[in-house]
């Protein structure tokens, strides 16, 4: 079974990029929509406290996802993708995975945060 068989989800890339200043000074983040790529989502866990976790007296819920991408992907820690109508934000810097031909995979870990 190939690798690219296993992909057998839809992502897009939604680019982060610097826009305006703010009233206090500090640049925006804006997310650009990229292209759309075959990738593999996994749900890792879900977060919470007692079934929520309160947060500023909002519920909050934090879902964690695996995501699998192809090497070609031009993707960064500091860009999210949209699956399924979901924003996930990547969690530390992607694995670039390798094998012995090259550049064969990238895992990464993001998660969704629902409320607060």
């Amino acid at each position: 079974m190939s690798f690219s068989s296993l992909l057998i989800h839809t992502v897009q890339i939604l680019a982060q990029s610097e826009g305006a200043e703010d009233r206090y000074g500090n640049t925006e983040q804006v997310f650009t929509p990229g292209a759309s790529y075959n990738a593999r989502v996994q749900q890792v866990r879900s977060t919470s406290q007692g079934g929520r976790e309160i947060l500023a007296s909002r519920d909050t819920r934090v879902t964690w996802y695996t995501v699998y991408l192809p090497a070609t992907a031009p993707f960064d820690a500091l860009d999210m993708l949209l699956w399924n109508g979901k924003r996930l934000q990547v969690d530390g810097e992607p694995a670039r995975v390798d094998d012995s031909s090259g550049p064969h995979h990238i895992e990464l870990i993001a998660r969704e945060v629902a409320g607060g």
